[in-house]
């Protein structure tokens, strides 16, 4: 039984906040051979010491019912579901604090996964604290909106006693991630499935990044090549001074072309060297690829919107992606049109708009970046929109193209601003 610092008859715990802990002393010398519990609602955790000889527990605010919950269970010594629970099946305990994944168990109540306990890896891997998800919907969560209706078939299939394994989405605190998943059912009082992550974004992007490769490489150094060879060809049958110099400025131009495409390429094996995520500079990183392409008169203005600093969490790899993207505006550029980079910050996600007023990206340059799969009739003119969208994807970012009036693109990089105190859901960026 709850109660208050007026009410002491039958009271096993009070919950009160420091302004009542007086008036709660008098009470409790009041009861005879009762010893109540007492938790304490505070903003803070600093206590002095002697609040501690009062006090069995704390809970802090904003209240969120899960907290409030385990905190009660922990007071009064009733059942426990935290970061370190267990999962019953019968009278057998399984601990996964020990598994190396993101485990959850949880029941299952009307189609929903409630949640009932996480692993340390979890935390850390999500990114949310075990109090802030406990007793709550995972997918509300984990499951972005646009993966619900799957979502909700999957739990169904566990629901009916069958195992599922299969590559998704879900959402971190810190962007979107492809994870195998693993949803086994449970006979037991406290779980009814258990869930099991394991991050495979990266085994994704390089998948596709050999598929790409293959079939990009071939293509394009095999056109490439076919140019040079003709040329050559017609300098050997050509005695034409203005021919040959004709001839000899295309064999040029398809070198360079091979040339570059090697650089881009070679790249890539930088791309994916496993580096820290920090809060970086957007503003700042935008400026660094201002300068870097200042490498000629002829090179459109560069113009930037932006506060005088703004967060973003990634790693250096965002600015080959940002230059990749300021390259492509340039390569289009209307005559006498800048190219404008716009950095801002949206809630708790940074955007970088890349804008020109070329004649607008195809179709074929646009599913480059959504990331779709590449087929052998259609591909990019090269690697570097590619790269752009694994670079982002690592990230846990997201693109998003769309067309200027009367012409020209903007692509936009959501990413994440920082990291987010881990309270809540997280809000999924504009698509």
């Amino acid at each position: 039984m709850l109660g208050s610092p007026g009410c002491v008859d039958g009271v096993d715990l009070w919950i009160v906040d420091e302004s009542a802990l007086d008036r709660l002393d008098g009470s409790i010398s009041d009861i005879d051979g009762a010893d109540p519990s007492v938790l304490l609602v505070v903003d803070d955790d600093r206590l002095s010491d002697e609040r501690w000889s009062t006090i069995d527990d704390v809970v802090r605010r904003p209240l969120r019912p899960p907290v409030v919950r385990r905190r009660i269970e922990n007071v009064l010594g009733g059942p426990r579901s935290d970061a370190a629970a267990t999962a019953a099946s019968g009278t057998e305990r399984v601990e996964i604090d020990c598994v190396a994944h993101p485990v959850v168990t949880a029941t299952i109540e009307d189609g929903e996964r409630i949640v009932r306990g996480v692993n340390p890896a979890f935390e850390e891997v999500f990114g949310y604290d075990a109090d802030a998800v406990l007793g709550e919907r995972l997918s509300e969560w984990v499951v972005p909106p646009d993966e619900r209706a799957e979502a909700a078939d999957l739990v169904q299939q566990v629901e009916n006693g069958t195992a599922v394994e299969q590559i998704v989405t879900r959402r971190t605190a810190t962007g979107r991630r492809d994870v195998a998943l693993k949803m086994l059912p449970v006979a037991g009082d406290d779980a009814d499935a258990f869930v099991c992550y394991d991050d495979v974004t990266d085994e994704q992007c390089r998948k596709q990044q050999v598929t790409v490769l293959n079939r990009v490489l071939r293509h394009n150094i095999r056109n490439g090549m076919n140019v040079i060879l003709g040329n050559a060809e017609m300098l050997a049958e050509r005695v034409d001074d203005s021919t040959a110099v004709a001839a000899a400025r295309a064999i040029e131009d398809a070198a360079d072309d091979l040339v570059e495409l090697g650089e881009t390429a070679g790249s890539l094996q930088t791309t994916w060297d496993g580096t820290d995520r920090n809060a970086l500079d957007a503003v700042r990183l935008v400026d660094r690829v201002r300068t870097d392409l200042r490498y000629d008169s002829s090179t459109p203005e560069i113009r930037i919107e932006a506060p005088e600093s703004c967060p973003v969490l990634a790693d250096a790899h965002l600015e080959t992606a940002v230059r990749e993207l300021c390259e492509n505006a340039i390569r289009y550029a209307r005559e006498g049109a800048p190219v404008v980079v716009r950095v801002a910050q949206d809630g708790d996600r940074t955007e970088i708009t890349v804008c020109d007023r070329g004649p607008g990206l195809p179709e074929a340059e646009r599913s480059v970046l959504r990331g779709d799969d590449e087929t052998p009739l259609e591909h990019g003119s090269g690697l570097g929109l590619w790269i752009v969208n694994w670079i982002v994807t690592s990230l846990g970012g997201e693109i998003s193209v769309a067309d200027r009036e009367p012409t020209g693109t903007a692509v936009t990089l959501s990413l994440p601003a920082g990291q987010r105190p881990a309270d809540r859901p997280p809000v999924e960026a504009t698509r």
